[in-house]
């Protein structure tokens, strides 16, 4: 890692050790409440972001920064992605519902966009000490206990009973959930982690193939976005034919390890929308 990539791991880490970690399996029923049904959002989660958000938008002078829980009680905020200013995105602690839960799939999710394409990026899972780190044209490395590897995704197995997928059509319009669903019967293995910081980098490592998504808020998906693109693979909208982009808010999205894999699972997702 060059010594900017250094500075804000530094600072995900001391933000886990701080005001995530020593919550993490000990939150009061007082510290967990609900945005809207089933979005919840707890105490770790806003401490972690007032935290972070100075001391990130001190690093680089004029950026700003777009935090998931700044957004989401003030929406005008959400504007800040169409303008050009340097804009870091926060996701303080991705998979809210399973930290509140106690499972350890959670992580911190941090990326850094300019003129409305993705430059940097990491995502530190704070209960292993894993994280990812990616720059534009720089490739994407995995830091943990034995050191720094490159990361690459490699290939997806083209028989899709040796397949791993997650299929997230929650917010999926009717046609797509179904050619999804269907789909997804020939999957050898399906999964939920409802967690963004572990599906990104499970495809980018090489551990799972494919993940659809369909409500593309920018701290959930730019950190990912980069890692996986800088690790070959590939992330882009099945109805469109357009890699994504920041500013698109909405799927649905395939994310897949290689252009083959992706081609090739999106032709048949296509397929069984045209037929259902």
């Amino acid at each position: 890692m060059d010594r900017f990539a250094e500075e804000i791991a530094a600072l995900m880490r001391e933000v886990a050790a701080q005001e995530i970690m020593p919550r993490f399996r000990a939150l009061a029923d007082h510290d967990v409440e609900e945005k809207a049904k089933g979005d919840l959002v707890t105490i770790a989660d806003r401490a972690s972001e007032i935290w972070l958000t100075p001391r990130l938008e001190a690093l680089l002078a004029g950026s700003h920064a777009l935090g998931e829980e700044a957004a989401a009680a003030d929406p005008s905020l959400m504007s800040r992605i169409d303008h050009d200013t340097p804009l870091w995105t926060i996701d303080p602690v991705d998979g809210t519902a399973n930290f509140v839960a106690g499972r350890e799939t959670f992580g911190v999710m941090l990326s850094l966009i300019e003129r409305g394409e993705v430059t940097r990026a990491w995502i530190y899972l704070p209960v292993t000490d894993e994280l990812a780190v990616a720059a534009r044209g720089e490739g994407a490395w995995w830091h943990d206990a034995s050191g720094a590897t490159r990361l690459d995704a490699g290939r997806s197995p083209a028989d899709m009973t040796a397949q791993g997928a997650s299929f997230y059509v929650r917010f999926m319009p009717e046609g797509w959930k179904s050619a999804i669903a269907a789909h997804a019967e020939g999957i050898g293995r399906t999964s939920s982690f409802l967690c963004s910081a572990v599906d990104y980098t499970n495809v980018a490592r090489g551990h799972h193939d494919f993940v659809t998504y369909h409500r593309m808020l920018p701290w959930d998906h730019a950190p990912g976005s980069l890692i996986l693109r800088e690790a070959g693979g590939v992330i882009r909208d099945m109805e469109t034919g357009e890699d994504y982009a920041p500013r698109n808010l909405k799927g649905p999205h395939l994310i897949a390890r290689d252009e083959e894999s992706w081609q090739r699972t999106a032709e048949a997702i296509r397929a069984l929308r045209g037929h259902l």
